[in-house]
Formats: C-alpha cells, structure tokens, sequence
C-alpha cells in the first residue's frame, strides 16, 4: 500500500534533513596529525611486522585510515582511539624508553593480547589484519622471553641488599622502618598512614616476575581474608584491601632465587561508591625502596592502572589467584589443607623464594617469635615457630610474564622450643600427611631457621 503524499512528504522531508546533517558534520573534524617518528621499536623484522600490521595504527606516529574510518561520526571515535592509544603506549618513541620499560610494556602487549582486551573488538571488526592468532603471540613471546630478566648472580644487587637490611634493621623501629619517616600521599590522596600496617597482614599468594626481575608478595587485610576463605571474592567486598610487594631478584649459584632488596608496595583498595569510576578499586603505589615516594607525577597515574586492570574484568579487575588453606575455591592445585600444624597460612610472612632447579617456589611464614628472630638474624629463638611451604610453579594464566604456586610438593615445620629443643616435621603428598620423624635432618632445620627475613617498609 502506497503511504499517503503527506506522509511521504514528511518521510522526503526528514531524509533530506538527515543527508544535510551529515554533510554537515564531515565539517567537525578534530586534528589526527602523524608528528615525526623519533625512536620507533627496534625488534627483529618478524616481531616489528607483527606490530606494524595489527597496533601501529592506534600505537604509533604512522597512524593509516582506512576509507571507512573517514566519515563522521566513525572519525570521530577513531581520533579518539587514536589519541588513547598513543598516549598509552607509542611505538615512535618507544626507542626512547628505558630498556626495563620496553620489556614492562611488550609483557603488558602480550598479555592484553592473551586477555583478548587488544585489539579492541569494534575495531577488529573491520581492520580484520589487526587480529593476532596463536602463531604470532608466540613469535611476541619468544622476543619478549628474550629481553625479560634472565636470573644470574649479581654482586650489585648482593650489595644493594646487604646496605638495606643492615639500614633497616639499625632502625629504631624495625617492624615498621615508614614510621620512622614522612610519606606523602599517593597523588590521587590515598594515605599510607591507614595502610601501614600491610607487613603484619596475611598472604594471598606470591608471584615470581621473570618480565622485570622481582620477586612478589601479595597480602590481604581481614576482610581480604575472610572474603577468600568463604569464598566471597568475585565481586569483593567493600574494605577489601590487597598489598602487592615486590623485592629485586637475588639468584645464587645454585639455582636458588631470594629476595633482595626491597623495591616498592602497591595497593588495591574496594571501595564501590568512592571508586566507582576505577572500578570500584583505589589505586596507590610507593617506589623507590625504603624512601617511599608516591607513584607517577600526578593523579592521571590511576590511568595506567585501570588500563592494565581492564582486561581481567571477569575476576573484579584482580589478577592474584587466592590460596586458601579451607576448601579451595580457587585453586585447587595449590591448596594448602588445614591439617598442618599451626594453619601456615594464617601465620606471618618472613620471606619467600624461588627454587629454579624445581622449578618450586617457596614462602616461609611464622609465628611473632619467629618473625622477630628472622629480622635480628637469629637462628634459634625459644618459642618460634616456623613452616616453609613449597610449591610446584606454573605459568600466571593472567600475567605472562609471571609464574605462581601450582601444586602444593611439601609443608616443613620448625619449633624451637624454650627447653632448647628442635621439634622437626615433614608433611608431603595430597591429601596430605605427616612424614615419619626423622624426616628433616638439623641442617635442614638449621637452613629454615636461618633464612632472613625480608626487607618491608
């Protein structure tokens, strides 16, 4: 049936009005110029053909449109992409950067590429060449292995080490050498004064960095705590607070990786309504080892940590995967039975390790005396009471770039009693038992009881 002339009009009418509004708005064109490339990414040509075809668009100063990113109002969303991206990450400059930092943004690439964040989807929609499949994230991962920290005996981190910890213990508080001295606030004003006390909180797991040579302490506050072992964490709850902290690498001749010198803490923060722009997460970080200075130059450094938080949105923008030493709801290779003595998880962090030979990562936790003896040096203290927990390793499935516990290969446990003994015990096996006495022999006890305590703040 043929509409009725006016309303035929009126459908010509509102045509015509919306091909002049178009016409018209191909007028409003913010600038998108392509400035000098400065010091663009040195790679191996398969590695730089890669990241030619599928980011240089959005990355870099070579910015190419195709003929339907032209018209408005489709331009405008890619000048605005463009305009992000660059001031994210930009291959141009990229030259520029500090090695370290080159390597820290290639492992971020990747695993924006893995978490299927990059390329945006609206813009692989179209630009089909910007999809990276398998065979290429892993040419980006071989390159990236290659110019990531390489774990080899260093006399300069040795030394850093050794002048930290003899500093930080000559404090006069040891427990808490940032009480000692005046932190400012992080720029987005998250205080230190509230979190300081992260050194006494429980772990949640441990992360060994092989992108940036450190070695990783994840710990949680009582509510972080409670959430994991009921099984509350997707979403958190509001007061969750995590504190990630990390110590440079300190490898030994025999394959064996402790914690050096202690580098920076960050924090996650769950506050729904006060964050609800970052996620719902508060962001804060303090560098420069013992001298704790905020992170970044201003508050636009919460920027960087939503970017790299974005891509894991499906486990509340977190990357740690939670031990547990309940029922795990997490993992379940690396769960840790409360059938030990003491509840080693629950207990305080002395150190943690890495043995490459295994490969096993380990954490040593303790009660307050064992704590107190580790800090001063002090192999055998009445009352203390230690476990070192060790596990097998496996690829962070979050991060690469990282590795975390696996299954959990054997819980060690040392009490020094106030009689002067050594009570020594080895569970192994899953579920896991109790080995026969005599498990341990008193050198190894003597090692555990050794080990020292890491730096914190």
């Amino acid at each position: 049936m043929i509409p009725a002339r006016p309303v035929w009009r009126t459908v010509r009418v509102l045509l015509l009005i919306c091909f002049l509004l178009f016409v018209a708005i191909q007028f409003i064109r913010p600038p998108l110029d392509n400035p000098p490339v400065t010091a663009d990414l040195e790679a191996p040509p398969p590695v730089k053909a890669i990241l030619r075809r599928a980011c240089y668009d959005c990355h870099s100063n070579e910015t190419r449109l195709a003929w339907f990113d032209q018209p408005a109002p489709a331009y405008w969303l890619v000048v605005r992409d463009v305009r992000a991206g660059r001031r994210v990450l930009n291959f141009s400059n990229f030259g520029s950067l500090p090695k370290g930092v080159q390597a820290a943004k290639l492992f971020e690439c990747i695993m924006q590429v893995e978490q299927q964040a990059m390329p945006l989807s609206q813009y692989a929609l179209l630009h089909h060449g910007a999809t990276i499949d398998q065979a290429a994230i892993g040419v980006l991962k071989e390159y990236a292995s290659a110019i990531g920290y390489h774990a080899k005996p260093d006399t300069g981190r040795e030394r850093a080490q050794a002048e930290q910890y003899t500093s930080w213990n000559a404090a006069n508080d040891a427990t808490n050498l940032a009480t000692n001295v005046a932190i400012r606030d992080e720029y987005n004003g998250v205080a230190y004064g509230p979190l300081a006390g992260f050194p006494t909180w429980k772990a949640v797991s441990t992360t060994e960095r092989f992108d940036n040579g450190t070695l990783r302490l994840i710990l949680g506050n009582d509510i972080t705590i409670k959430a994991i072992r009921e099984g509350h964490t997707n979403p958190w709850p509001d007061g969750a607070v995590f504190a990630k902290v990390a110590w440079d690498q300190l490898p030994d001749s025999s394959g064996a990786i402790y914690a050096g010198a202690y580098k920076q803490v960050e924090f996650m923060i769950r506050d729904g309504r006060k964050y609800a722009s970052t996620f719902g997460w508060g962001f804060a970080r303090w560098v420069g080892g013992l001298a704790m200075k905020p992170y970044g130059k201003d508050a636009s450094f919460a920027e960087e940590c939503v970017n790299c938080h974005r891509p894991v949105a499906a486990f509340d923008h977190t990357f740690t995967i939670p031990l547990a030493d309940t029922l795990s709801l997490y993992d379940q290779a690396a769960f840790l039975p409360d059938s030990v003595d003491r509840h080693p998880l629950m207990g305080k962090v002395i150190t943690t390790m890495v043995d490459t030979r295994g490969p096993t990562m380990s954490t040593l936790y303790g009660n307050d005396l064992a704590l107190k003896a580790a800090r001063k040096g002090q192999s055998y203290y009445p009352g203390a009471f230690y476990a070192l927990v060790t596990w097998g390793q496996r690829d962070d499935p979050h991060w690469f770039g990282g590795r975390i516990p696996k299954e959990l290969v054997k819980v060690e446990t040392v009490e020094c009693t106030t009689g002067g003994e050594v009570h020594r015990s080895v569970y192994q096996g899953m579920p896991l038992k109790k080995m026969p006495d005599g498990s341990m022999s008193a050198k190894r006890a003597q090692y555990i009881t050794a080990l020292k305590a890491s730096v914190f703040p």
